[in-house]
This record gives structure tokens, C-alpha cells and sequence, in this order.
């Protein structure tokens, strides 16, 4: 039943679609959390017709609020066709058949890579921007981004030591974004010098042992306990209190490469010696 409707659908859109996706998109949805936000920020009114659940979640999504007026749309063919869209964005290493079966439809694909730093955000607003029609939409964008960055850059050398704490003993390493951000604002990664990759782990001991000069964690990741962010309240933490200062930081701040990164620059800016 499920392939027949994917079939009908996939059909339908043959017809209703195809001839005019050279033109500028007029129903764009995204099914990834980041390109949602990029979205957002670059669509016209009522141009954006579909993104993923997680757009709405106000922990992870820093435009939550104005996600609330468009529909979600789950990665699955049945939910896509039902928008109608003339153009739909993706990842670039995701959703392969799914990209297989709206292209047969006739739907004009976007495919970015994944944002791992500042650089590639600016990048894959760009070419959104330009497959969406909203060139100088993007280009405002990113010079206001520039800007951010050049005033927040610390140009000295690094004050102190940093580390982040995540759920289930997680922490970024070399090469991610939060590395990035660290620098950016006057701190050496402590977790990328320990040879930790961009996602990896680290035992509450290790801080521990290591003492840096500043803790990263979100103070609100314990708000529903659970085993996996329970080192939020864990009483070991005391340890470091008067050697090491601890910053609170919203996930949804470095989640996503993006404009909401500097507002993770202001926080740890805020907490240098």
C-alpha cells in the first residue's frame, strides 16, 4: 500500500510540477534542522512550505517561535509530495533514495554540505539563497556574519584552556564546530590538544585531572533527568569550583553552523579571565 501511494504520488507530481522548477521556487521545504534555520532566515513570505519536526523543538532550534507557522514534514516521500514543492533542500550525504525518487517527480533538488564552521555556513547560505531567488537576502547575511566575527574575534593569544561537556560523556574535539567557536573567542580546545576527534568522548575524571580554565556545558541539559546529561548536578563538578570557571551555553547555539554562533561567541566571551 505504502509503494502504491509513494508511486501515485510520485506520478502526480510528474505532471504538476516538472516543467516549472527552472524558475524561481516557490514551495521550498527542508527536512534538516540547520537548513531549516538557514531557511528561514532567507525565504519571502509564505515561500517556505515545509520543514523538519525539530524546527519547533525550542531547545535545539533557535527560531522555534517562527517555526510554529509552517508545516513539518517527515524525510519520507508521502510527507514531501503532499507540499507540493518545487524545490526541496538537502544535506548532501543524506537521503539518497529519497532524493532518487523526487528528482523521477520531476522536483528540482539542493544538495549543500554539512556545516562544520562559520566558512561553511556563509557558503551553503549562498547557494541556498541563489536557488531560492534571495541572492541579496544572502549576501546581507553574510556581511552581517562577517561583521559578528571580525568584533568578536580575540586576536591575542589564547587566555586559557576549555572544554565541553555533552551528554553521554560527549565532548567536540579537533575540527568541530564548538573547536572553532573556543578559538574564536580566546580559548584553547583542551579536548582537541588531548587528541580527541570533533565528536568524541571524555570521562568526568579526565576534566577532572586535566583542570581547565573554563567548563562549557548547557545548564538546562538536566531540566528532564537522565542518566545520559546527569553530570549536569553531579556533585564532582565542586571540585573545580574556584580553579575553573563554568559557562552555561544553550545547545541550540552550536548545534548548527550559522548567525546563532555568535551569540555562543558573546557566552564564552563573557567568561574569559
Amino acid at each position: 500500500m505504502t509503494l502504491r501511494c509513494t508511486l501515485i504520488g510520485v506520478l502526480f507530481l510528474l505532471f504538476t510540477v516538472g516543467a516549472g522548477t527552472a524558475q524561481t521556487p516557490q514551495r521550498v521545504v527542508t527536512v534538516n534542522l540547520c537548513l531549516d534555520q538557514m531557511a528561514m532566515r532567507l525565504a519571502a513570505p509564505g515561500q517556505l512550505v515545509g520543514l523538519s519536526y525539530l524546527s519547533r523543538d525550542p531547545r535545539i532550534s533557535v527560531l522555534a517561535d517562527r517555526a510554529a507557522s509552517i508545516p513539518t514534514v517527515r524525510a519520507t516521500v508521502e510527507s514531501i509530495l503532499t507540499l507540493r514543492p518545487d524545490l526541496v533542500i538537502f544535506d548532501r550525504d543524506s537521503h539518497a533514495t529519497l532524493k532518487r525518487l523526487l528528482r523521477i517527480a520531476g522536483i528540482r533538488i539542493l544538495e549543500v554540505k554539512w556545516g562544520a564552521s562559520i566558512d561553511d555556513a556563509e557558503s551553503i547560505i549562498e547557494s541556498m539563497a541563489i536557488a531560492m531567488g534571495r541572492e541579496e537576502i544572502g549576501k546581507g547575511l553574510i556581511a552581517d556574519m562577517r561583521e559578528h566575527k571580525r568584533q568578536l574575534t580575540w586576536n591575542g593569544a589564547p587566555l586559557a584552556t576549555a572544554i565541553t561537556l555533552q551528554a553521554n560523556r560527549g565532548t567536540a574535539g579537533k575540527g568541530s564546530l564548538m573547536d572553532e567557536l573556543l578559538r574564536v573567542a580566546g580559548f584553547r580546545n583542551l579536548a582537541a590538544e588531548m587528541g580527541i576527534p570533533a565528536y568524541g568522548r571524555i570521562a568526568l575524571e579526565e576534566v577532572l585531572v586535566n583542570q581547565p580554565g573554563l567548563l562549557v556545558l548547557d545548564g538546562a541539559a538536566n531540566a528532564n533527568p537522565a542518566r545520559a546529561t546527569e553530570f549536569v548536578d553531579h556533585h564532582a563538578l565542586l571540585a573545580l569550583a574556584g580553579k575553573t570557571r563554568l559557562v552555561s551555553l544553550p545547545i541550540k547555539y552550536s548545534i548548527c553552523a550559522g548567525p546563532e554562533n555568535f551569540e555562543a561567541i558573546r557566552l564564552l566571551a563573557a567568561a574569559r579571565p
